[in-house]
């Protein structure tokens, strides 16, 4: 009877597997058309979702997964923080940060706080009150020029990648302090974000080249696409996809298995 009892936990935990998933996409902002767009990273292809109705220059995005809520900030030509839907593209504004060449934005989603950091060198880190735009010096300056920044949840980090350079760095949310993880070359100005399901970073950046980092290997880069327009800002999208039916017959299984089962149990009894 235990064969049994270990052939039914078998079929109904592959039932369970069968139902389960993730599903991430990256979204990002086509810097000459002031649109949002969604990109493949498994055939890089790029799908326009729709007008910002706002212009902005170098801006950034950010995905607060906790909320189902887009961040947006509008770079150096916009000093202001929106939200975004995400099934239209539309920016709804939501305050002034008042801070010249913010261009970095992440939300930590272990401590619900929404971070900017500015393309210039020796400025702090910033966190942004989300219902006002406001945003405040959360660190000491920091010495690199940190235009992107990306946050992982799994591990509780804040990533940040400087353009120009290529340095990409863990970045300390109390001091500032950067640890350089790697560098894989020249990057423009760039968007950044992390799949937390397998710690992989991308980057998109301005002369249209999409880049991951892999922590598995020293965060050695590779260029995944060229020639995807000029993006800016850059999130992942996380979305549990739609439930998997299961396939013909294993209900039926399932239940012949558990009616054999009792007639065992009975049998023996």
């Amino acid at each position: 009877m235990g064969y049994f009892r270990t052939l039914s936990a078998t079929v109904l935990v592959s039932a369970a597997m069968a139902t389960s998933g993730f599903a991430a996409t990256l979204l990002a902002v086509n810097d000459a058309s002031n649109t949002l767009v969604s990109i493949d990273t498994d055939t890089s292809a790029v799908t326009t979702i729709g007008a910002l109705g706002t212009g902005l220059s170098f801006g950034g995005l950010a995905y607060d997964g906790n909320s189902g809520t887009l961040y947006m900030v509008g770079g150096r030509s916009n000093n202001s923080l929106y939200t975004v839907d995400t099934g239209t593209g539309a920016a709804t504004l939501v305050g002034s940060h008042g801070i010249t060449d913010m261009f970095g934005l992440a939300f930590d989603t272990t401590n619900n706080v929404l971070y900017g950091s500015v393309f210039g060198g020796n400025t702090p880190l910033y966190t942004i009150d989300t219902a006002t735009g406001a945003a405040t010096a959360s660190t000491p300056a920091m010495s690199a020029r940190i235009g992107s920044l990306g946050y992982n949840s799994t591990n509780d980090t804040l990533y940040g990648l400087s353009a120009g350079s290529g340095d990409l760095f863990e970045i300390d949310r109390t001091s500032g302090a950067q640890t350089l993880l790697g560098n894989g070359g020249f990057v423009n100005n760039a968007g950044l974000a992390v799949d937390d399901s397998t710690g992989i970073v991308f980057a998109a950046d301005h002369s249209g080249n999409l880049f991951s980092y892999d922590p598995n290997n020293a965060f050695a880069r590779t260029t995944l696409a060229t020639g995807l327009g000029q993006l800016t800002g850059l999130t992942v999208l996380a979305e549990a996809p739609p439930a998997v039916p299961l396939p013909a017959g294993l209900p039926l299984l399932i239940g012949g298995i558990a009616a054999f089962g009792f007639m065992r149990r009975r049998k023996t009894a």
